[in-house]
């Protein structure tokens, strides 16, 4: 496992900008989600890796990629919220399963599935940042869909990171529900691999159904 870099599209994340982000975050209801979290938490203590708090655990949807945040004002940002709440209006709510926590060549996730709701998301989603933004906007790479548990700051021994996460989290699994993206401002602090953020919006799935 080597440290994590943040990224803009494929390049290095610029020092001291902001990037906008679509996320899925877990929520108040997400209870099962919260113990497998804690659970990893308590496995990865003695490992070089920055954990995420809570109010920090996302799903990235998609990334803005032609402007830094604070290059986008608030009349733009407007314009992608709107577009946003027409295109995800007649998508419906969907659960999925989160888990189980894996080693990562960077860091620790959480594989996320099933794939299609996700993937559909991820599809509107980027459509309607190209409706605003233009192709260029979206040129983050597609992944697959994830929830980060920690950063790695160091090199370590995944194979260790991952028996330990084996052995001490169990039952390995928690569902979510996804009833809503959020349009946020994010911040990455390279030196302690960590990520927050500033709200902008809060877009509800099938508003239309």
């Amino acid at each position: 496992m080597k440290p994590f870099v943040f990224q803009q599209a494929e390049d290095v994340w610029p020092e001291g900008e902001t990037l906008l982000h679509v996320y899925i975050a877990p929520s108040d209801q997400d209870r099962e989600l919260t113990a497998l979290v804690k659970r990893g938490r308590e496995a990865l203590r003695g490992f070089p890796i920055t954990c995420v708090e809570e109010r920090w655990l996302h799903i990235t949807v998609d990334q803005i990629t032609d402007r830094v945040g604070a290059a986008i004002p608030p009349a733009e940002r407007q314009l992608l919220v709107a577009e946003l709440e027409k295109q995800i209006a007649v998508v419906a709510p969907f659960d999925i399963m989160v888990g189980s926590l894996m080693s990562y060549a960077t860091g620790v996730i959480a594989d996320v599935h099933p794939d299609e709701p996700l993937n559909g998301l991820h599809t509107v989603v980027r459509a309607a940042i190209q409706t605003v933004r233009g192709s260029h906007a979206t040129g983050y790479p597609t992944k697959v869909p994830h929830l980060t548990i920690g950063y790695a700051t160091e090199e370590c021994d995944s194979d260790q990171v991952q028996r330990k996460l084996r052995n001490e989290v169990r039952p390995g699994h928690a569902p979510m529900r996804v009833d809503a993206v959020h349009l946020v401002d994010v911040t990455a602090d390279t030196q302690a691999k960590t990520i927050t953020w500033e709200h902008v919006a809060t877009i509800p799935l099938g508003a239309n159904g």
